[in-house]
């Protein structure tokens, strides 16, 4: 019973395809047909033209090139919400100094000060022992920490 189905389904299918295929080679040449009259029209009205209306310009080109220029000049922002979110957000995320922002959510911003205790350390000695330098240490980190947050502000 299914392999009926099956070839029903096929017959169906080709008679389809056939009958597309059939029907676009009868409306290719009756275009072609017509082409060629405008053709010859045209022809024949060129021999009857006056000398200044020669060197007129066919309007279609000119339309083409009008549409040609209107395609070009398109919006660069997505105009759905989604897309245009995340444009905006690839935006925001390229631009030159975005990611040198202190955020203002408080987690953010722990992290983000945690790690320019971390970037500042690595560049600085090792912590010393010593509960006195240990002092002045955590005091000249702290320092370098605020200079470069009143730098990002």
């Amino acid at each position: 019973m299914i392999e009926l189905g099956i070839v029903v389904a096929a017959v169906i299918f080709i008679w389809l395809y056939v009958g597309k295929s059939a029907t676009e080679t009868t409306t290719q040449p009756e275009e072609s047909v017509v082409e060629q009259e405008e053709v010859g029209a045209t022809d024949t009205e060129a021999a009857e033209v006056s000398p200044e209306t020669e060197n007129v310009e066919p309007v279609t080109e000119i339309v083409a090139n009008e549409a040609a220029q209107e395609c070009v000049a398109v919006s660069v922002v997505p105009q759905d919400s989604t897309l245009r979110r995340h444009y905006m957000q690839n935006l925001m995320a390229n631009k030159e100094g975005s990611s040198e922002k202190i955020p203002e959510d408080s987690t953010l911003r722990r992290h983000f000060t945690q790690q320019l205790f971390a970037e500042v350390a690595a560049t600085m000695v090792d912590r010393p022992t010593d509960s006195t330098l240990k002092r002045h240490y955590d005091a000249q980190l702290s320092g370098a920490v605020a200079d470069r947050l009143g730098a990002l502000k």
